[in-house]
Order: C-alpha cells, then structure tokens, then sequence
C-alpha cells in the first residue's frame, strides 16, 4: 500500500466564482444560531492503482459497537462493475489489521442475465448486537431489474442471514430456480438508498428509489433511454424497520410513495439519503438528473410521522431562499456526535450540469434544519478539479464516517477521470476533516 499526504487547509467559504457575494441576510430570531465553525481538510494518497485502465476503490466503515472496523477494497474499468473485491478487519480503529481475504464476485452471469448482488448502506445496531443492511440484487437482461433485501449479521459482517424482501406490492418472491420470472422482476422494484438509520421513535429507516408508483405516465416525455416515458419505477419510498422480537429481526413495511414527472427529472428521484432532524422530522435528500425543463438540482421531502408519508417532493436550496446546480451524483448526510451539528456532502457546480458531469467540485455544507437547507455561508470545498486534472474529473461515490476516538471524519474518494489519458486509471484518497 502506498500512502503520501497532500495537507491543505481549507476556507470556509467557495469560490466566488461558484459563489456570487451574498446579499445582507435580515435578523431572524426564529433561525438557528448561525456561528460557524471552520474546517480544515487533508488529503492522502491511500491506494495507488497499479494497472492502466483500472481504478482501486475502498468503502469503509464500523461493524460493531467499539472501535472494531472494515474496509473492501476493489478495482473497477467500468461503470458499476467492481471487480476482485477484499476485505480486511481492525479490532483496533485502523491501528492494525487482518490480512486480506478474497469476497465473492458482485457481479456474475446467471441464465443470460447479468446479475449484481451486494450489500451496501450498513447499521450497527446496538440494542440488539447486530449489523443490519440492505442488499440489491439487480437483474439486467434487456432493462434494469432492481429489488433489495435486508439482512441482519451476528458476528459484525463475517457472515450474513437469510435475506428478506422489501416489499411494497404484490408479486412473486424469489425463486432461485426462477430467477427471471416477470412476476418478480416487475414488481416491488427498489434500488437501495445510501443509508438506514434508527428514529428516535425506535424504528429503522430506509429510502429506497427507482420504486413503482401507482400509475404509469400518460403525459411525460422520455429523456432517457434508460427510461421510456410511460416508466412506473421513477419514485421513491420509506421502508419502516419494526423489531420483530420472535423472529429476532426487523419486519419492514413501506411507506406512501412519492415521485417527480419525467420533466423534473429525466431518471426519477435516484439516491436517497434520510436524517432525523432536532424536531423528529425525516429529512430525504435525492439526486435528480437534468431535463430540457429543469436544470440538475437536488431534491428534498420531510415526513413528520416517521417515514409513513412524505411531503410534496421541492427544490434543495440555501438558507436564504437562493439556488443552486448540482449534477446527478451520490450525496450524504452525517451529524457530527461533537459540534452536534447537522452536515451535508456533496457535488455544487457553477453553471447548469449535463447529467451526470460536471461531478466538481465536492463540497460540505451545515444544514439549517428548521427550513430545511444549507447554510449558504457554510459551504466548504474538500476538493475541486486541480490543474492536471481532466475535466472528466469525478469526485463523487465517497465513503464517509466519523473516527470514534478523534471525531475527524473520514472521507474515501477515488478521484475517477482526473488522468486525462486514462479515465479508469485512477488511485483512491483519504480525506481528513477536522472541526474547529
């Protein structure tokens, strides 16, 4: 492994060519306290790919209760598709770790049919000694297929249970000696979100997307071939996780669903990312992807009964009412368990984005969480396109937590596009941001 640190200090303020100068803002009592607190962020080189047209890809987080810790590292030389997956283990918050073991294949070719299997969004539950999380089995014959499944591990991740079905709709369950029966593809489709959280009412909380809504379009436009005009699966959901205590596992129910017109959004609402804010709202934040109609935003709903309804689907803003561009790319929320302060990452460009692209530069923002919004003043760069960089340049699909002894959050990005000659050929990072 090779590691050399880059530090930089970062301003707590974006550019101004990304940020125009902000008009006075009138005293308002009812808002948050608005102090700020700065940031400082390093960047290291973590893994240095080796081999041209493949980039190294590390997703990290915490399976236990403690200090104990796992990494998956892969390669990837095309889009969604990571190959020759490892994991390694710390008992000891990064200080030592096991030696690699080799994970079964993500993707695989099952009668004809593509198949990606894997888990991603995890949460330690602590009341019940377990590691929850949701799994995607997506089905690519002709089209997209995605239904997903929890799981519930007992040893921290080593192994994992039987797998149940989010379910929202009648259709058949899986059969593993049907595997491409229609009645299953078509019915409860899901694409996992990017997290799953406990409410402070006791229940977990998962937001799926690319989820059937009610009524297929009769007045929407295609935008995408990926997704004809009269698509159902454009929306998105709440599945509400309740302790099962003689099954010793959670049992999911769905929520109402929502969802944009294709005019909105060209894909459906993509990406979820769900937080409880101070008043016990659920706050879902999606990535979009732009139209003829509407330039690429992100967009946010509320739900004030633990995820059984959302508000109409609106416009992600700033604090002071103002836009802004962001591309169709992943995003997450974290509360920092010291400044206590609700924040969000994420991709803001300068100029109306071309679907997924401009993914520059990535940014950190708080979040004023009685409008909901970001604090505009609040808007810190982690990383921007540099001088070598290609403009393909994609600093998205990051891994985030928080250190449980340093509370420096840690950031894992692989810095996609940036070598002008090789997309592909691409190193992974570690950022270090620190609170002041």
């Amino acid at each position: 492994m090779s590691a050399t640190t880059e530090g930089r200090a970062v301003v707590f303020l974006l550019a101004a060519a990304i940020l125009p100068a902000l008009p006075a803002h009138p005293a308002d009592t009812s808002r948050e306290e608005t102090a700020m607190h700065s940031v400082d962020v390093t960047r290291e080189l973590y893994i240095e790919h080796t081999v041209p047209g493949a980039s190294r890809w590390v997703n990290a987080y915490y399976v236990g209760e403690g200090l104990e810790r796992e990494e998956i590292h892969s390669f990837m030389a095309k889009s969604d598709t990571p190959e020759k997956p490892k994991r390694r283990r710390s008992a000891d918050n990064g200080r030592t770790w096991s030696a690699f073991e080799e994970l079964p294949d993500v993707v695989t070719q099952e009668q004809g049919a593509r198949i990606y299997w894997d888990g991603a969004p995890r949460f330690v539950d602590a009341e019940h000694g377990l590691l929850v999380s949701i799994w995607l089995r997506q089905t690519k014959t002709s089209t997209y297929f995605n239904q997903c499944f929890s799981r519930i591990s007992r040893d921290q991740g080593l192994t994992w249970g039987e797998p149940r079905q989010l379910r929202y709709e009648d259709g058949a369950f899986f059969d593993p000696a049907n595997p491409l029966d229609p009645d299953f593809l078509h019915n409860n489709q899901v694409y996992f979100g990017n997290n799953i959280i406990r409410h402070s009412n006791g229940t977990l909380i998962h937001v799926g997307a690319a989820v059937n809504v009610p009524h297929e379009s009769t007045t929407s436009k295609s935008y995408d071939s990926r997704v004809p005009a009269d698509a159902r699966s454009i929306g998105s959901v709440c599945f509400i996780g309740t302790w099962d205590a003689g099954a010793a596992d959670y049992d999911w129910t769905a929520g109402a669903p929502v969802w944009v017109p294709l005019e909105v959004s060209s894909r459906g609402l993509m990406e979820p990312d769900v937080v409880e804010l101070r008043d016990s709202r659920l706050l879902v934040v999606w990535r979009g992807s732009n139209t003829p109609d509407t330039e690429g935003r992100k967009w946010f709903s509320v739900s004030k009964d633990g995820g059984r309804t959302l508000s109409p689907v609106q416009e992600w803003k700033y604090d002071d009412g103002t836009r802004f561009y962001s591309p169709s790319s992943i995003h997450r929320f974290f509360r920092h368990s010291v400044t206590g302060r609700l924040y969000w990452l994420g991709n803001i460009c300068s100029a109306p984005p071309s679907g997924n692209s401009p993914r520059y530069p990535l940014i950190i923002a708080e979040v004023d969480e009685s409008v909901p919004a970001l604090k505009r003043n609040t808007v810190t760069v982690i990383d921007d396109k540099g001088p070598g960089d290609s403009p393909q340049l994609q600093l998205s699909n990051f891994a985030v937590l928080e250190n449980r002894e340093s509370h420096e959050v840690e950031v894992y990005l692989t810095r996609l596009g940036s070598d002008p000659d090789d997309f592909w050929g691409a190193d992974a990072y570690k950022y270090m941001l620190t609170f002041k």
